[in-house]
């Protein structure tokens, strides 16, 4: 038989007979799906086409569906269904088509699960078989929102699970792989995938989420390469808004995952780093809905299951993770929204949730990013088992602490990282967290300021400047933990010095650029520096308040260890503060407006003398000026009843002061006041009365009248309490008047400068008085009487009637007051007559007997001092009176130790290596180098020389501010010691002229910075035998550089002269030079501050130590005669055949005579 040819027209293929496919009469519903075999027939299963993708015969539009094509196939249409019963507004609707769906569903339950589409199913599998994309991403789609659908009823439970059961299943995997494994440009086969297992994840809170994960070869394959995919950049406008990005899908599924897995399984999949970093990866991008549950997943599904291991959340959050959620104080959302305020309230929400998981994370050790009691080594141990000799190695700071051993002991260098990317000085929830880090980790204060050196605190009023400062203010503030400062859970051992200091003056404040802040014009700076030194001062003090508590605490060998903490802690702590200098040009330059920063400035002032005395007695200042004006606006304020509350912070903080200072002039007045400073202080003390103002006025009164007196105060007690109750103005009767006060200011001024004369006026005045009356009299009070007595012919010619009057009244008062708490009733009655004898004006004399025999004495109160002073008076005392004399310094004064001895070790020669070149100055390694100069081995010497060498070309090539004059320092070392170097060692005194010089040099503001210059301006060369003799010549015979400097250059002198005391060959040097007769002269200076004479003897004993006790008998044996404790060393150490010779064998006896009496 012939093969039959085409015989048709259009060419067409063999048209064959197709197969007819019965309806039914079922199928057809114009008003929708009424029963279940309706959905039935419309998902019923074809293998040869399918799903019945023909036109459907049920009208989707008659479902009240907004469908968008009349040709979809059935499948859309059951999608429709679906999207009605979980989207639609009509309830009665929504619950009819929900019972025809929960029919269908149990219709479907065969002997393999309970309750799933079995047609749905086989047409999944069927198109993932044949490769059909459009059926297999359609139908992939409509379980997923079937899950979802029935997922929030209950009644669709088992025939939920029995579905997820089925699409976990072996053979039903397969469809799963095939759409997790198509090329990634192919979005929409991938994403109803995840959708799908999504669902099944989240179904029945995480009834299959172990099967699903069990599966995870497949349904986690290619996660993180999906967490990845973000929206096409290329792709139009339009679809891009329309289309969810791949990786928004692929988040969802895994949230999910850490939504409902178990916490082991949670685990596992937090180990995946690769799959967690693609979370994080440029976070700020995505879309706010994203963020948002990102961030909530992670801190309630992850950070606060106790179950998951916190070494797993650690490594998890990395400090690239950490600086990506950091990110989100910034976020922006680059979508449009119309009316703008809902996409600001998402910003500002995301930046919350970012802050509260940031912070959470660095606070809480549970959380795994901050390591636990993160503490130096050895601090666990509570017993103490270290030998003493090792404490110096423990408690190294500064540039003697190695960054090795930080490195080492830093456990949370996560967090140290992840701090340097911060920006607290721009954001406040930045610096919050910032500083509630080194709340929970206070070892990071000191690793951030160091690493930290992209922004340096050099004064420019800029935003930046003021939030770095603000920041660092509030880094000072900030307490430190108990555990750092050391308890019994920590151990014996107090915290590194190193971590302390760096809490109280962070290295950004170097005393370079704080004195710097304070020298500029513009006031703002200027009180911000201040206010962040008070800061520091009172947490300085807190610091060693609980170093003393520590040591009381740890009696025996710790008690040494805090106490050298607080040693040690106390001397870097010096050296990191600016001179007072600077915050008295501060305080001078205040004007009458500038009242906040006049009284920022009082206060720092007031700290410096009360924890830093000494080296505020180094320091001229006269506060006196600036407490008369003071005392000047509290009592016009007083009279206007007006209560300036910051004038009388200065007033406190100017008492304190004046009660330390020993340069206060108290008797001396300009010529526009009409009171002396102790006059303003006395009228003041009757406006202020019983506040404790008042009382700490009296008492700093009582301290200045028994130094104007040069008594104790015990004996001058009595004056002052009584002057204030005589003039007391609380009576109504009587008021004191300015002429009153200028009176008695005027007899206090007398009485001070000439006490003996007075004095030896009274005991002429009371001779003829019984023993007890003259005993009585021969008190304070009875000499201001004398001087009452000599001014009185005067007062009363050139006062007027009125103000005489209430100087009488007064004086009626005094005497009165007097008498009745233990003054001689014979000796104030004598007193009283001869005010009336000297009085020539009749009325006058009227006058003062009137007062005197009147009934005056019963206006006044005159019981208020009981006999003896030991009660009122002394309870009126305010914390001025308790605070420390600073003469208590010298009585405790111990003598210094002897030089050490030249070890064979110097670690100091190439120790400015390790440091930057600035440095290595400001720190003093440099000074160290040069120090090795002046060893007695010459290959250190030599050493030293090449690496003296070495810094000046290092020097030459830096940028450093102060290069020129420190290079022209070095060269003229380097010249002097070429030639000597190997043949004698440089003499101490010129090493540390030069290790001093560099100092100064690196201060322009330092008070020998001038002198330093014309020095170095004077030759290339040293003559280093003369040095001792040109610094004594231009310090103690010149004018100093600054008005009120001297005694500073002086103590910067003595310093110098002691610490390049050290040999026999230095003890040869300063004979040579007459050092010793030079300094000795100032021993007699009444005006030389008690720093500077304990200088100066510690520098006598450095003579001693230096085989000079032969030199100090036979030139100033008589004068060294009056320091206790130096003869008798000298007598000890001296050349005693020498001394017998030169003296003919009288002189040692006259020592011992001198020596005996002064001892008496």
């Amino acid at each position: 038989m012939a093969k039959r040819r085409r015989g048709y027209e259009d060419d067409s293929p063999h048209n064959k007979r197709q197969q007819i496919i019965a309806n039914g009469s079922n199928r057809t519903c114009n008003g929708g799906i009424q029963s279940v075999r309706q959905v039935q027939d419309l998902l019923a299963f074809n293998q040869d086409a399918g799903l019945n993708t023909r036109q459907s015969v049920i009208d989707p539009l008659s479902l009240g569906l907004q469908v968008a094509d009349s040709s979809l196939p059935d499948i859309n249409a059951f999608k429709a269904f679906l999207e009605s019963i979980a989207y639609g507004d009509d309830a009665a609707l929504q619950a009819f088509r929900r019972d025809i769906l929960l029919q269908y569903l149990k219709f479907q339950k065969t002997s393999v699960a309970d309750g799933y589409p079995s047609d749905l199913l086989k047409t999944w599998s069927f198109a993932a078989q044949s490769n059909n994309e459009g059926l297999y991403c359609t139908v992939t789609a409509v379980l997923a929102l079937l899950l979802k659908t029935i997922s929030h009823h209950a009644e669709f439970q088992n025939a939920g699970r029995g579905l997820c059961n089925l699409l976990l299943d072996k053979d039903h995997l397969k469809p799963f792989e095939r759409g997790l494994s198509a090329e990634k440009r192919k979005d929409h086969i991938i994403s109803p995938c995840l959708r799908l297992l999504t669902q099944v994840v989240s179904f029945d809170g995480g009834y299959s989420a172990k099967r699903v994960y069990r599966n995870k070869v497949v349904t986690f394959k290619r996660l993180d390469t999906f967490l990845s995919l973000r929206q096409d950049v290329e792709a139009p406008e339009s679809e891009s808004r329309r289309k969810i990005p791949l990786r928004n899908i692929a988040l969802q599924y895994l949230f999910a995952n850490l939504r409902f897995q178990h916490p082991a399984i949670k685990t596992e999949i937090l180990a995946h780093g690769r799959t967690l970093r693609s979370i994080f990866q440029a976070i700020k991008d995505d879309p706010p809905w994203v963020v948002e549950q990102l961030l909530r997943v992670m801190k309630d599904d992850i950070l606060k299951d106790e179950k998951i291991p916190r070494r797993v959340k650690g490594r998890l959050f990395t400090d690239q993770v950490l600086s990506s959620v950091a990110t989100l104080y910034n976020y922006v959302d680059n979508e449009k929204d119309p009316t703008g305020d809902g996409k600001e309230r998402e910003q500002q929400n995301i930046s919350e949730l970012a802050h509260t998981l940031l912070l959470a994370l660095c606070t809480t050790p549970e959380y795994g990013v901050l390591r636990p009691e993160s503490q130096d080594p050895g601090a666990e141990d509570e017993e103490f088992s270290t030998p003493i000799e090792n404490i110096s190695k423990y408690q190294k700071t500064g540039t003697s602490y190695k960054r090795e051993q930080r490195r080492a002991i830093m456990k949370n260098n996560t967090l140290s990282s992840f701090l340097q990317t911060l920006r607290p000085y721009a954001s406040s929830s930045q610096r919050g967290l910032t500083l509630a880090t080194f709340q929970a980790a206070p070892e990071l204060i000191a690793d951030y300021f160091y690493k930290k050196r992209t922004f340096s605190f050099e004064p420019k009023l800029t935003a930046t400047w003021m939030g770095f400062a603000t920041f660092l203010l509030s880094t000072i503030q900030m307490p430190l933990p108990k555990r750092l400062m050391g308890s019994k859970a920590s151990g014996v051992y107090p915290a590194q010095n190193f971590d302390i200091i760096e809490s109280i003056l962070p290295l950004p404040l170097s005393t370079k650029v704080v004195s710097r802040c304070l020298h500029q014009n513009v006031t703002l700076i200027k009180f911000f520096a201040i206010k962040i030194l008070t800061a520091a001062f009172n947490k300085f003090a807190q610091i060693l308040r609980c170093f003393r508590s520590m040591s009381r605490n740890y009696p025996g060998p710790p008690a040494q260890i805090w106490d050298t903490a607080a040693s040690e802690l106390s001397d870097e702590f010096c050296q990191r503060c600016p001179e007072m200098n600077h915050v008295i040009t501060v305080f001078r330059s205040c004007s009458s407006k500038d009242t906040l920063l006049r009284e920022a400035s009082a206060r720092l002032l007031s700290l410096y003398y009360q924890h830093l005395p000494q080296t505020a007695l180094e320091q001229k200042f006269d506060a006196s000026t600036a407490l008369s004006a003071v005392f000047h606006e509290i009592s016009t304020s007083a009279h206007q009843a007006v209560e300036p509350s910051l004038a009388s912070m200065v007033f406190v903080h100017l008492l304190y002061v004046a009660r330390c200072s020993p340069d206060m002039r108290w008797w001396q007045k300009s010529e526009h006041d009409q009171l002396s400073l102790f006059g303003s202080g006395l009228r003041l003390c009757t406006i202020l009365g019983t506040q404790s103002r008042g009382r700490s006025l009296e008492a700093l009164l009582r301290s200045a009248l028994s130094e104007g007196l040069s008594l104790d105060a015990t004996q001058v007690n009595i004056l002052p309490a009584i002057l204030l109750k005589s003039i007391d103005n609380s009576e109504a009767e009587w008021r004191s008047s300015d002429a009153l006060f200028k009176f008695l200011d005027g007899c206090l001024t007398r009485l001070t400068q000439k006490s003996v004369k007075y004095h030896q006026d009274l005991l002429g005045y009371s001779a003829d008085l019984s023993h007890t009356a003259s005993q009585a009299s021969g008190d304070v009070s009875g000499g201001f009487l004398m001087v009452i007595l000599e001014q009185w012919p005067f007062v009363q010619n050139s006062t007027r009637l009125p103000h005489f009057e209430n100087i009488i009244n007064w004086l009626t008062r005094f005497l009165l007051v007097l008498a009745h708490n233990g003054g001689d009733m014979k000796f104030i009655d004598r007193v009283r007559n001869r005010t009336i004898d000297l009085i020539v004006n009749r009325q006058h004399k009227v006058l003062i007997k009137k007062s005197s025999n009147g009934d005056f004495s019963k206006s006044i109160d005159v019981s208020f001092v009981p006999s003896g002073f030991d009660g009122p008076l002394q309870e009126a005392g305010s914390a001025v009176e308790q605070q420390h004399d600073v003469q208590a310094a010298n009585k405790s004064w111990q003598p210094p130790s002897p030089p050490a001895y030249e070890g064979e070790d110097h670690p100091g020669i190439g120790k400015w290596r390790q440091l930057g070149l600035e440095e290595a100055v400001m720190e003093g390694a440099l000074g160290e180098l040069i120090l090795c100069f002046c060893s007695r081995y010459a290959h250190i010497r030599k050493q030293a020389l090449v690496e003296l060498r070495v810094f000046m070309k290092a020097l030459q090539k830096t940028q450093y501010s102060e290069r020129e004059p420190l290079h022209l320092l070095v060269a003229e070392l380097a010249e002097t010691c070429k030639d000597q170097s190997a043949d004698r060692a440089l003499p101490h005194f010129a090493g540390v002229m030069a290790a001093e010089s560099c100092l100064v040099l690196s201060d322009p503001l330092h008070i020998l910075y001038t002198k330093v210059n014309i020095f170095l301006n004077k030759g290339p060369v040293w003559k280093v035998e003369r040095l001792p003799s040109y610094w004594v010549d231009q310090i103690l015979m010149r004018l100093p550089t600054v008005d009120d400097g001297y005694y500073q250059e002086v103590g910067w002198l003595f310093n110098l002269l002691a610490e390049g005391l050290r040999t026999s060959a230095d003890m040869a040097v300063y004979r040579r030079c007459h050092i010793l007769e030079r300094l000795l002269s100032l021993m007699s200076s009444p005006t030389l501050p008690s720093a500077q004479q304990e200088k100066l003897l510690a520098l006598l004993y450095r003579f001693d130590y230096a085989g000079g006790s032969t030199t100090l008998i036979t030139r100033r044996g008589l004068q060294i005669s009056a320091l206790e404790g130096l003869v008798e060393i000298c007598l000890q150490d001296c050349d005693q055949q020498r001394v017998y010779e030169w003296s003919g064998g009288k002189l040692c006896e006259v020592l011992k005579r001198a020596q005996g009496t002064v001892n008496v």
